[in-house]
């Protein structure tokens, strides 16, 4: 509150002296707030050093509020310091990237579902971004720094959640799920506050779309093997136990993951559109072979049920834990 005063009655005094006198007013405004600027220009810089951990995200906020607010205001007044605005604001994005880095990754829960400290530190940084954005873009910009400060901090995100995933947990489908539990996390957010620019929000959507075909593909895409290519082709009641068997192994196994609602329809529909209509394409070609009879005869003595393919469907909308 005190550096925001200073600066309000610093920059009322230049108003003043420029209305008094144009000619004489910058050398006097030296003179009389040259010892202020000073003291603001420490201030900022001793904020901006300052380290910080994930625990005093909120006061860092706070204060980086105020900072902004000063130095924007004084960025533009002559004094000494004036070309160090810029750097300071680029310290403190920097700073945040730092308490994201060294938020740690023992978390309390080895869940998949569990919301990392870092996410909820980014969705803060973002509302401060949001907040202060035009303020921020326009110091860094007289410094020549990289004006998408955003983007940097999405990054360093993914990065940490990478890093955890595999720290957590050994199944590379319950880090696919980690990731994009969070990730989600972000982007609910992001649709009710737009808290990200469009490029990183594009970046976001694309990189929740990869990890959802890596999470297919570790666990749906090899059960494709027992219904299409040369299983379609010649069809047997074999391949259709070993899908059976894995399905509902596979399926045992998620039924509990905790997935977020949204999140969760997605990935279901994606499983649905993947499985069941080459599993009814089987189906069809199975009866239809010569033999069917005979094998329809083993499976009613070896009581392996063929599953309809509506069931199959009701099974996967069960997946996750509801």
């Amino acid at each position: 509150m005190m550096l925001k005063i200073t600066t309000k009655l610093v920059c009322l005094s230049k108003r003043q002296l420029h209305e008094q006198n144009q000619e004489s007013a910058e050398e006097r405004f030296a003179e009389v707030a040259k010892q202020s600027l000073e003291l603001i220009l420490k201030a900022a810089c001793s904020f901006g050093d300052a380290e910080w951990s994930d625990v005093h995200i909120s006061q860092q906020l706070t204060i980086f509020d105020t900072l902004v607010d000063v130095l924007f205001n004084i960025q533009d007044l002559p004094f000494s310091g004036s070309g160090e605005v810029a750097g300071i604001i680029n310290k403190m994005v920097n700073a945040f990237k730092g308490v994201m880095q060294s938020t740690s990754n023992d978390i309390r829960s080895s869940k998949e579902s569990v919301i990392h400290p870092a996410t909820f530190i980014l969705i803060q940084v973002l509302e401060f971004f949001g907040r202060n954005r035009e303020m921020v873009q326009s110091i860094l910009e007289s410094g020549d720094y990289n004006t998408g400060p955003c983007s940097d901090m999405f990054d360093c995100l993914v990065s940490k959640l990478k890093e955890c995933a595999e720290v957590i947990f050994q199944e590379k489908g319950q880090r696919c799920i980690f990731f994009l539990n969070n990730t989600n996390y972000v982007l609910q957010k992001n649709c009710h506050s737009g808290l990200l620019p469009p490029s990183v929000a594009s970046n976001l959507v694309s990189l929740m779309d990869q990890n959802i075909v890596s999470y297919l593909e570790e666990y749906w895409f090899p059960l494709v093997r027992y219904l299409d290519g040369d299983s379609l082709k010649k069809p047997r009641g074999s391949s259709l136990d070993k899908f059976t068997k894995e399905f509902f192994t596979i399926c045992d196994s998620q039924m509990t993951w905790k997935v977020q609602t949204s999140l969760k329809e997605r990935l279901r529909e994606r499983i649905v559109d993947l499985i069941v209509p080459k599993y009814v394409i089987f189906l069809k070609a199975l009866q239809g072979t010569p033999s069917s009879w005979l094998k329809r005869v083993c499976r009613a003595r070896s009581e392996k049920p063929i599953y309809p393919a509506p069931q199959l469907e009701e099974v996967i909308r069960g997946l996750f834990e509801r």
